[in-house]
Formats: structure tokens, sequence, C-alpha cells
């Protein structure tokens, strides 16, 4: 009888025989119409191939009637998935993409700026196009739920998926999922640690999310009303999995659940809770400033979603540039926003109120409205407090929310669909480019290709603040300190402060050469926020510059210096470089979107079919329409 090893060694060598003559037929079927490069002539008829077919199904049951007298195994559980196996292919194409940049054309002969630009252009558009093609596979296919009955959403959702509009998906998603029940979505926002998760735990009055110390919300945990507490995870293929409340950390947890190594798109949560009753969702989010990249970009991603955001941000911390862009993207989705000062109890009183104006100043500065920060903590000893920012503050804004709600709804379905209609008109309009398309050298692709270049080289900028900057600023500091001068640390945190600006301007002015092209307003608005540099050193710091000749001065000031700031700068600017990169890697994914968005990137996947556009369009205008005069007439009878 055959050994383990034999078998084994059979079992590869029939699935390899197998394959090989499975593929040599499937090639007799003929080219791919659309090929660009074909490889194959002269194909047999149907007849033919099906006699070879049924040769392969003779092959097949020889090879079986073996592997089944002998008990080699052929049903093995450990085959590879079809969508992994397809990613995997795509990584391999994407490196072949890569060759296409003009590095490697040179060692072919002498290549052209104009020439190098086109190469580089093309590269990026063909890995933005792979990359959407990389998640196609992990999408279900969009379809109205049933119980819903609105015909501009009906049509939507079919024009959507029938023109492959990839970038509108998420939205209508949100969409649909209101009309089927949720009502107001409340979101907890906030950077890492700041308090959200402990936070949805009051509200609950229950402690059903893990909190800790380290970075633990990994994806969006989506909670609404149930008699009981059902929990169910779902990946981005689409997959759902039900989960015990005591494993939930597995899955929420970065611990638990590391780089969301699960794939997961969000987890949905029933629970008995009163304050979920009447429609009521509350989503916890991952917090932003995270090293993690994937999880501030959930949380980004699902801010245009929610009815009213919560704002945490813990009272011993200082006020950065991501809870500033927080208040702005909710004020922009025109969402109702709380800001609290969470984990009130772990500073004085004192301390609590300076944070809360401070707090307050900058917010009311940054949107130009008033703003109104309060200060809780979880703690029992504290309970009244929170209680009374749940009873005022929290169940206002809820109510006057949920008020607005059908309106704020309806108004996202308008502002979808008129998106869905330029892109419509703007896919008819190019028809006859498409086919075969004139190759726009200066559009779109080429910013992408500079934002690939220039990218990098970003990051190395603001790498060598944060290696170079503390000996940058002590080099000016002791060729321009005159004679017994007494040097403090506000002189020092200002020229530090000057340093980092001026990486700050090369860095916005490197995006804004490449993008000058775009919509000034839209990129306005995306290089926005950029984080100020605060230099903490001690404040009765000060040293003296010295008496004597510069020629053995300046040596003794400098290694003074040293001695006593060079490390303090260095965690400064170290600190600050982490924030810097963390801004940039967002404003860059932004651009990329605009561009995307701008270039009519998502109507790669629209048909030709001049008659199926002017269809669609016809019926979505004649929808857009109708829904207008209805909201038109529902102002006009409004009592005033």
């Amino acid at each position: 009888m055959f050994s383990d090893n034999h078998r084994r060694y059979l079992a590869t060598a029939l699935r390899h025989i197998e394959r090989e003559v499975g593929e040599s037929i499937a090639q007799l079927h003929g080219n791919d119409r659309d090929a660009l490069f074909h490889e194959y002539r002269n194909f047999p008829s149907q007849e033919r191939i099906d006699a070879l077919v049924a040769h392969l199904a003779r092959l097949r049951a020889v090879m079986r009637r073996f592997m089944d007298t002998y008990r080699i195994d052929y049903r093995q559980d450990d085959l590879i998935e079809a969508s992994w196996s397809f990613e995997t292919h795509l990584a391999l194409i994407r490196n072949a993409v890569y060759e296409l940049r003009p590095g490697n054309l040179r060692g072919y002969g002498e290549i052209s700026t104009e020439d190098e630009q086109a190469c580089r252009a093309l590269s990026a558009e063909l890995v933005m196009l792979l990359n959407t093609m990389g998640g196609e596979l992990r999408r279900e296919p969009l379809r109205l739920p049933s119980g819903i009955d609105d015909v501009l959403l009906a049509a939507l959702t079919e024009i959507i998926e029938r023109h492959r509009l990839f970038e509108y998906r998420s939205r209508l998603e949100a969409l649909l999922a209101r009309e089927q029940g949720d009502r107001v979505e409340v979101a907890l926002l906030g950077r890492v640690s700041s308090g959200k998760s402990s936070l949805v735990n009051a509200l609950l009055g229950h402690p059903l999310l893990p909190v800790g110390a380290v970075p633990v919300t990994t994806v969006v945990t989506r909670i609404r009303y149930g008699e009981n507490i059902d929990i169910r995870a779902m990946n981005v293929e689409g997959e759902v999995e039900a989960i015990a409340p005591e494993n939930l950390h597995d899955y929420v947890d970065e611990a638990g659940n590391p780089g969301n190594r699960l794939r997961l798109r969000e987890v949905s949560i029933h629970f008995p809770a009163a304050i979920l009753q009447n429609g009521v969702v509350l989503a916890d989010t991952p917090g932003l400033g995270s090293l993690h990249a994937h999880a501030s970009a959930h949380a980004l991603d699902y801010l245009p979603r929610c009815d009213m955001g919560v704002i945490a941000i813990d009272a011993a911390a200082t006020l950065m540039p991501q809870d500033l862009d927080i208040v702005r993207a909710l004020r922009d989705a025109g969402a109702y926003w709380l800001v609290v000062l969470t984990k009130a109890d772990t500073v004085s009183g004192d301390a609590l109120n300076q944070q809360r104006e401070y707090v307050t100043q900058a917010l009311r500065e940054a949107v130009r409205e008033s703003v109104s920060v309060q200060a809780v903590s979880i703690q029992p000893e504290h309970h009244d407090t929170l209680q009374a920012w749940l009873d005022d503050a929290f169940r206002k804004g809820l109510q006057k929310t949920a008020e607005q709600a059908s309106v704020r709804h309806q108004g996202r379905v308008l502002d979808l669909a008129n998106r869905v209609r330029i892109t419509l008109q703007q896919a008819i309009a190019e028809l006859p480019a498409l086919s075969p398309p004139e190759h726009d050298v200066g559009g779109h692709a080429d910013v992408l290709a500079d934002l690939d270049d220039v990218h990098p080289r970003l990051h190395s900028l603001i790498r060598d603040l944060a290696e170079r900057g503390a000996d940058v600023i002590i080099e000016e500091v002791t060729a321009q300190t005159p004679r017994n001068l007494t040097l403090t640390a506000e002189d020092l945190s200002d020229r530090a402060a000057a340093l980092a600006d001026a990486v700050v301007r090369d860095v916005l002015g490197e995006l804004r050469r490449i993008t000058h092209d775009m919509n000034p307003s839209a990129v306005a608005q995306v290089l926005r926020g950029a984080p100020p540099f605060a230099a903490t050193l001690p404040s009765d710091w000060h040293i003296s510059s010295g008496m004597g000749l510069s020629l053995w001065r300046r040596p003794l000031f400098r290694r003074r210096l040293q001695r006593v700031v060079s490390d303090r700068l260095n965690q400064c600017f170290d600190a600050y470089a982490n924030e810097l990169n963390h801004w940039l890697d967002q404003r860059v994914r932004e651009l990329r979107h605009h561009t995307m968005e701008a270039s009519g990137a998502l109507l790669s996947g629209i048909p030709t079919d001049a008659a199926t556009l002017n269809n669609d369009l016809e019926h979505l205008t004649t929808l857009l329409g109708d829904r207008t005069c209805q909201a038109s007439s529902s102002m006009s009878e409004r009592p005033g």
C-alpha cells in the first residue's frame, strides 16, 4: 500500500495534470474580444472542443477511480480561496505596472521629459484602477432592500450598480439603512484614548464595549435597539458572523483584531437600552491620530453618515488639529454636534475650567459660531454631572436632530441623485472620446503621478525636521545671538515654531503646485488645518550667551544649549513630525479622492451604450424634478 508521502505526491501530480489539460482546452474557446494583446489564432470549431471536453471527463473518471481505490484524498481542506488568489495576482500585476515608470525605461535609451511624464501618468492611472479592482470582489452587489418603496432610491440603486459608479456606493448604503428604520445616528468621535467607548457604555448604562488606555476600537461599531443582545460582525466580503458578548473584544479591540486582520466592515449590535428606542443608533468609531492608519480611515469615511456627533476630548490633553477637523467635517455634513471634555476627574477644578475656556475659544475661532463645551466623567462619584449632561445637552440635541432627520435624509438623497445625474451627463458628453480615448498627459493622471512622487519626499522633509530640527535651531541661535544676551524659553520656542512653519509652507507649496489645475476652493478646503507647532519648554528656563570674543564664546554657548535644550527640542520636533505626517497622509488621500472624482475616474466602468445612458439620465432627471417639486410644496405648506 502507498505511504502517506506517496499519496501526497500522487495527489499533487494528478492535480497538476488535470489543471494543465483543463486550461489547455479552455484556451481553445477563443480570445477575449476586447483584449489589446491576443495570443492565438485559427480556433477549432465548438464541436471539436466538445469532444475534447468529453475526453477530459474520461480522464477525470480514471483519476478519480484510482484515487478512490487507494484512498488518496482529492477533496483537500487547504484549498486557496479564489478571491485571495485574485488579489495576490493583482499585487504581482501592480509590480509590473511600477516597471513602467521612467527609471526603468532609461535603461533602454534616452527618454524625453515629455515621455517620462506620460509613463508616470500611465503608471499612476493603472495603479488607481487596479486598486479599485482589488476591492470589487469584496463587495456585495447593491440591491434595494425589501420594504423600501422610494422610487428615487430604487432608481439610484439600479443606476449606480449598472454603471459601476463605485464612489457613490457607500453614500447609497447609508441612505438605504436609514430607510430600514434607523432614525437618528449618533456618532462618538475623537482622538485615540479620548474616552469614546467609555462614554458609549455610560449612555447604554452597561459595560458593553471594551475600554482601555491603549487604542481599542478598530472598526465602526453600530448599536441599535433590540429586546435581546445580538452581536454580528460583517466583513468586507459581506459575510456575517454571530458573536458572543464575551468575545466582542476579539473583533473590535486592537489587541484582539490587530490591524483589522479579520477585514471587518463593521460590527452591528442590538441591545435593550432605553436610549436606543425610537430608531436611535449609537456608533463608536476608531480614534483619529492612531498609528494604525486603517482605523483613522474608517473614522474619516464614516463622518458623512451620522446625524449627530459627540466629539470627545480628553480634559487632560491638548486640543489637536484632528479635533478641529472633526468639528469642521460634521459642520460641513450638516450634522448636529456636541463637544465634551471627558475624564474630567483626572484634572483639578481650576485646570478644568481653564481647559473648557481654551477649547471653547479655539473651536469658536475655528468654526466661527458659538460653541458650548461641557465636562463629564464616568466615575461613580461624578454620576450627577454626567446625568445632568445627558438630560440637558445630549437629549436636547437628540430631540433637535430627530426633528430634522427626515429633512436631512431627503436632502442627502437629492444631493446623491444630483451627483449621479452630473456623472451621467459627463459620460454622455465624453462618449466620442471613449473609442479610442485621447490620453491627456496634462490631466488627472499627472496629478496622481505627482502625488505618488511628492508624497515620500514630503515625508522625508518632515523626517529631517524631526531628526535635525534641534541642531538647526542651536546652530542658528549660536550664530545670531550677540554677547551677554539672556535667551529665554519663549525665544527658543519662537525660533522652533518658525522652522516648523517653514516646513509646513514647503509642504503646502508642493501640494498646491501639483493641484494648481484643480478647483481652487476644493483644494483650499482639503489643505486646511495644518497642525500648529508648540514647544513645551520650561517657562522659567533661560541661558546667557556669555561674554568675550565670538571665536571661543560661541562653542561654549553651543555646548550649553546642546546640554540643556537639545533633548527637549528633539522630543518636541519628533512629536510634531508624527502629527504633521498623519495630517499629510490624510490630505494626500483626500486629494486623490478629489482628483478621481473630478477626472471622471468613476466613469471607467460606464458602458458606451448611448441609449442606456440617455434613458437612465432622462429617468433620473424626471424623478429629481418630481422630488424637488414635492419638497418645494412641503416647504410652502409649512406654517411660518
